[in-house]
């Protein structure tokens, strides 16, 4: 599997030129747009968006327009996202179904959003998504597949839905919609759509689709959790997304346990259900990439420090390590100070402190995790030496680590 992830996003803009959105477009590992699995795409986009990149640092303040397989909506995935956040976006080509209008006008009485892609003034279009409309916020018109002439004369049946002109290339075609009276406008003219690439990191399958059976049969807490530990990547994602989605469910938490108690089991079921229909996790441990192997090797790195330093550590003691290695590694994916993750994420002191100053045992076993993995066994060992933690203990600490 490649050690980064891309899609590619176009700014959407209103009448004064200025970003109101962005939309995200599926892309495989090559960067190419080569859907055979709708499904498939769209958790794709919403896993690298969610668990990879992160809303802050993809589109901000501004909404995200994601195309939306009809079947996903027959899920409870959506309701794990933020509804104000995402606009989901109907192709034409969906099926109508009973149940998939249902969904529709169920997701929309909770607040969520929807848009038309293709939208069109077609008779047989107005049939079959009429009865939509009272649930439609935007309706994007595909400009080379609409006759701009015939706008000036047929009765808009779109009511208050807004009006999106795409494909706008060039300026007087941005003008002459405008005049039409679209309030928001998105094309080549303003924008080529951007590829983004970023590092990923992803469990393997086993791991998710085995903590997803535990969830299926009712597992307690206590279990989730064990499973949890033994799968560093699956908690970054976790953090990451929790972070983009609910943050309140990641402040002040004292672990992922904790996390995972507020988040609730059919919340955390439909996120594994996510990350399955997105078939982002590996399949063999010779696909895991360097980037997932690294947050697995920190994550051991402290908490095997944390044994050394502290023979019988508490299990809070433990877990704010768990946090500290945890927390360190979103410093390099969400490409911010670890200063604004702390105040982000705001956990207790003794984790705050050792990150931000490396303060405290936790902060002295962090700081020599950091200077092992770069090799410097000597300052490591000054480090720790109060606490009785040898070089030689070091030098296996990073013969282990290597391997």
């Amino acid at each position: 599997m490649n050690s980064t992830l891309s899609l590619a996003r176009q700014p959407i803009m209103n009448r004064d030129e200025q970003i109101v959105g962005y939309e995200f477009f599926y892309r495989d590992e090559e960067g190419q747009c080569s859907i055979d699995d709708p499904r498939h795409a769209t958790s794709s986009v919403l896993v690298n968006l969610l668990n990879q990149i992160g809303t802050a640092a993809s589109f901000g303040d501004s909404l995200a327009f994601i195309n939306t397989d009809g079947p996903l909506l027959l899920t409870d995935i959506i309701r794990s996202l933020p509804k104000e956040k995402f606009i989901f976006e109907l192709s034409e080509t969906m099926k109508h179904t009973a149940q998939i209008h249902d969904a529709i006008r169920y997701y929309h009485s909770l607040g969520y959003q929807f848009a038309l892609d293709n939208a069109s003034f077609h008779p047989h279009y107005i049939e079959d998504f009429g009865p939509l409309f009272a649930c439609i916020s935007f309706a994007k018109f595909d400009v080379n597949q609409t006759d701009i002439e015939q706008l000036h004369f047929f009765p808009n049946p779109f009511g208050q839905i807004k009006l999106i002109a795409q494909r706008i290339e060039f300026h007087e075609l941005f003008e002459a919609y405008r005049v039409l009276g679209f309030k928001y406008f998105q094309g080549f003219y303003f924008a080529k759509s951007h590829l983004i690439t970023h590092p990923r990191i992803d469990p393997k399958n086993s791991d998710v689709l085995s903590l997803f059976s535990l969830l299926q049969n009712d597992a307690s807490l206590e279990q989730i959790y064990t499973s949890f530990k033994r799968q560093s990547a699956l908690s970054l994602q976790l953090i990451q997304f929790l972070n983009s989605t609910q943050p309140e469910y990641t402040y002040q938490a004292s672990s992922i346990k904790e996390m995972i108690e507020r988040m609730g089991k059919n919340a955390l079921m439909q996120w594994l259900l996510l990350i399955i229909y997105s078939k982002s996790g590996t399949s063999a441990t010779s696909m895991i990439n360097s980037y997932t192997l690294f947050t697995q090797k920190r994550v051991d790195l402290v908490l095997k420090l944390l044994s050394y330093a502290s023979p019988n550590p508490t299990e809070a003691l433990i877990e704010n390590a768990r946090l500290i290695a945890l927390y360190s590694l979103l410093e390099r994916r969400m490409h911010l100070p670890i200063e604004q993750i702390v105040r982000s994420l705001n956990p207790n002191d003794e984790v705050k402190d050792a990150l931000l100053v490396h303060a405290g045992l936790l902060g002295r076993v962090y700081s020599a995790a950091l200077k092992l993995e770069n090799n410097d066994i000597i300052t490591a060992s000054l480090l720790l030496k109060s606490y009785g933690v040898t070089p030689e203990l070091l030098e296996i600490s990073i013969l282990d680590n290597k391997s």
